[in-house]
């Protein structure tokens, strides 16, 4: 029975060369849970470049909107250890809340 077992591959497909392909695209997150993209004002959550990848134009692009400008934080007083501290350095808060899945 295990004389006859067929092989779903013929002998030309196995003498082919096997190629693969692995693409890995570069994102990096912003600590910052304030920063807006300076064209559309929208939350910037990363950057993304493609030309690490090789996944498009050269340049870098903010993340979730796509453009290619800067950010700019709506929060003056944001450190990466404790936060925003407008409320202790200026004594109140010039800015609404971080978006969400930021700051927490």
């Amino acid at each position: 029975m295990n004389d006859k077992v067929q092989s779903a591959a013929t002998e030309d497909e196995l003498d082919m060369p096997i190629r693969t392909y692995v693409q890995t695209h570069v994102f990096v997150t912003f600590a910052n849970p304030y920063l807006t993209c300076d064209k559309c004002e929208q939350p910037a959550r990363s950057w993304h470049d493609p030309d690490q990848c090789g996944c498009g134009e050269s340049g870098f692009q903010n993340q979730p909107c796509e453009r290619r400008a800067g950010v700019t934080s709506t929060c003056p007083s944001w450190g990466p250890v404790d936060g925003c501290q407008c409320l202790q350095h200026l004594g109140r808060v010039l800015h609404g809340p971080a978006p969400a899945g930021g700051e927490g």
